[in-house]
């Protein structure tokens, strides 16, 4: 065995302590998983510590634990129990915001930036998911062809609530229109 060897080989021992909660917590975890408590140790560092300090090698490679798949109904705690609900809704919203923005974009005739045309439906969707997404399309159309070149782009005129206002071509005012708000926006 090379030195470089022996010396990945080496093992060095810690000891902690925790409180009673995390104590039960780390037990529980153990007992749910199947790990061992040292196992449990090596895979948060290798988790958590090791990327923050740019060394994922701290777990050799062929270090595997013993974790079981399938936990029933069994909270291990309320912050991990939290983050897994906060990602479902993420997922949720993600969804639900690009079937949103592919039904605005097929009837949509000025399709420019759809990037920001899609952050911009996440930024509001609080509004927007109330929204039939054709029928926005066709007033930011009816926009666009009232405007012609100076017409907002979609992602602006999303994002400043073109859909709340709406086109009057009855009221004069040669030759140029302006959107008219129907509702005053702080009421």
């Amino acid at each position: 065995m090379s030195e470089e060897e022996k010396e990945e080989g080496k093992s060095y021992t810690t000891s902690f302590r925790l409180n009673e909660s995390a104590n039960a917590r780390l037990m529980l975890f153990c007992e749910l998983t199947g790990m061992r408590k040292s196992e449990v140790v090596k895979a948060a560092i290798s988790q958590f510590i090791a990327p923050t300090i740019q060394n994922a090698n701290v777990i050799p490679p062929y270090y595997n634990p013993r974790a079981h798949t399938c936990v029933d109904n069994v909270i291990i705690s309320k912050d991990i129990m939290k983050n897994n609900t906060e990602s479902k809704n993420e997922d949720a919203k993600k969804e639900q915001t690009h079937a949103w923005f592919q039904a605005f974009w097929e009837v949509c005739k000025n399709q420019q930036f759809a990037r920001r045309v899609v952050k911009t439906i996440r930024l509001n969707w609080d509004d927007l998911s109330q929204l039939d997404p054709k029928m926005v399309a066709d007033k930011y159309n009816e926009h666009f062809h009232a405007k012609g070149n100076y017409a907002k782009h979609p992602n602006s005129w999303l994002n400043d609530g073109g859909y709340d206002n709406h086109v009057d071509n009855s009221i004069s005012t040669q030759g140029l229109n302006f959107d008219i708000t129907e509702v005053h926006p702080d009421e």
